[in-house]
């Protein structure tokens, strides 16, 4: 099964959690991102491994780097953890806007994953 989600976040002057992916398992997704503001924007993704968070890239790296006003990437973001967040800021502030695909899967009559709590 696939779950979508749609969604905007605003981005301020200070670094700040955009949004937060929690799953059973590993984490596999699928993301769109794209800066509808004016100011270029700064971001990474990090895991939480049980203990702490760590940064998934390298800095330039694609899940730890920026972009720029009307910029739209795509991103593959993969990890053992079930937690990961992307992190980001922006001078003078911006507007994410962001898709994120994700395979769950789901035995025959079972359960919906639950989207949030």
């Amino acid at each position: 099964m696939n779950t979508v989600v749609t969604d905007r976040q605003t981005v301020g002057e200070t670094e700040g959690t955009l949004f937060e992916m929690l799953q059973q398992g590993p984490v596999s997704a699928l993301l769109t991102v794209r800066n509808t503001g004016s100011n270029t924007m700064n971001y990474r993704f990090q895991e939480y491994n049980g203990t702490t968070w760590e940064d998934l890239d390298e800095a330039g790296d694609p899940l730890n780097d920026t972009l720029t006003a009307g910029e739209v990437k795509s991103l593959t973001v993969e990890t053992d953890y079930p937690r990961v967040r992307m992190l980001g800021y922006a001078s003078g502030g911006a507007t994410l806007d962001f898709s994120v695909m994700r395979y769950i899967a789901r035995a025959s009559g079972g359960a919906l994953p639950m989207l949030s709590y």
